[in-house]
């Protein structure tokens, strides 16, 4: 079977690559493909690139390249336009459209090597990929394999203490691609949107400097110290009758319960409230942010400890953007650790240690070889 695969991620781009598999391949590619210099297409040699048109001799520029007997790799320009061209192409020539996705999984040694493929292709950023990378090159494997070794060995101490750690390794592994989420809370007019504004570098939210402006939520993602951060805007939280005001701050509490982290943004020129205080306890992972310190002139009252900002000057945004990350991503596991990264692992690894806690090494070694082989296999639960 003949199959094309189109491996650069949606959207526009500078250029796109297809992937052409399949014993008639070659023949199929050289219908279309038309060399511009002296080296024709049937005289192209494993490893060689040639530079080209598509389907007429000032049609879409190309560059091909015989990667295998029966695969061919096809550059052209990144719009959808020109990648529907070279598709169309190929499709009416019999060849079958495969999903990126899987084409890599059947081209992955493992279900954690599978895995790890899709998580790097939608890494947020550098520290996280290498993370991840770390993983596809057998981190987590070997880790596993260290422990399905110790269970068949009936060493079920050594397989608890190897699953623990790995198991505490978890919430950061889930937050590697789909980041970690800081949402600001206050009253109205506190300076939330200032201060993601200057987090950011631009202004997403909208400013004024009538409170109650942001009633709807509002998220924009960056990266702080390597480590993406979702940076969430809520409503000014205050007492009022109005409803879309009321629906504003109800999407703000829910916002922030199901954060890693709250902001909990006061204006240093008034008093703290017994309502901040309130709002303080009730979210459990809470850094209060003292804004606007270049109006507080001694006002304010006893206040919390917390970060002094000036939102408009950036003043105390590079101590906030070190608390962010200390409080959301921790201390970083080093070079080469084990990560679990998705729920199938996690869900597989927590079982495997109940298991071992129960003196049941033969059923939990049987667990992680089935994660080793699909992750995504139904657990079992014996009584």
């Amino acid at each position: 079977m003949n199959r094309v695969i189109l491996l650069s991620a949606a959207g526009y781009a500078a250029l796109a690559c297809l992937r052409a598999e399949g014993p008639d391949i070659r023949t199929l590619v050289g219908r279309h493909f038309i060399p511009s210099g002296s080296l024709q297409w049937n005289r192209c040699r494993v490893g060689e690139l040639l530079f080209g048109h598509w389907e007429q001799k000032d049609g879409e520029e190309v560059v091909v390249s015989l990667l295998a007997a029966d695969t061919v790799e096809i550059h052209c320009h990144g719009g959808a336009v020109s990648q529907n061209l070279l598709l169309n192409s190929l499709v009416a020539e019999g060849c079958q459209v495969v999903k990126w996705e899987d084409w890599l999984a059947q081209n992955s040694g493992d279900a954690i090597e599978k895995s790890a493929k899709l998580a790097l292709s939608r890494a947020k950023t550098q520290r996280v990929a290498m993370i991840l990378l770390d993983q596809l090159q057998g981190a987590l494997h070997n880790a596993i394999k260290d422990v399905i070794d110790q269970l068949a060995n009936q060493d079920l101490q050594s397989a608890a203490t190897a699953l623990e750690s790995l198991i505490a390794r978890i919430d950061f592994g889930m937050h590697l691609e789909k980041g970690w989420r800081v949402v600001f809370i206050g009253s109205p007019n506190a300076g939330k949107s200032s201060l993601i504004n200057a987090l950011l570098g631009y202004q997403r939210s909208i400013v004024l400097s009538k409170p109650g402006t942001t009633r709807d939520v509002l998220t924009a993602t960056t990266a702080l110290e390597g480590w993406p951060i979702e940076l969430i805007d809520t409503a000014g939280l205050r007492s009022s009758n109005e409803p879309l005001e009321e629906a504003g701050m109800r999407l703000a509490v829910q916002e922030a319960s199901q954060s890693d982290l709250v902001l909990l943004v006061s204006d240093a020129s008034q008093d703290w409230t017994t309502q901040q205080d309130r709002w303080l306890s009730q979210f459990p992972n809470v850094l209060v942010v003292h804004n606007k310190q270049d109006l507080a002139g001694g006002r304010g009252g006893k206040r919390p400890e917390g970060i002094e900002t000036v939102a408009i000057s950036a003043e105390g945004l590079e101590n906030l953007c070190f608390q962010i990350v200390r409080r959301t991503v921790g201390s970083p596991p080093g070079n080469g650790v084990a990560i679990p990264f998705t729920p199938g692992q996690a869900s597989a690894l927590g079982r495997a240690y109940a298991l071992t806690d129960r003196q049941k090494a033969a059923e939990a070694e049987k667990l992680l070889i089935r994660l080793l082989c699909d992750e995504n296999a139904p657990i079992v639960q014996n009584t």
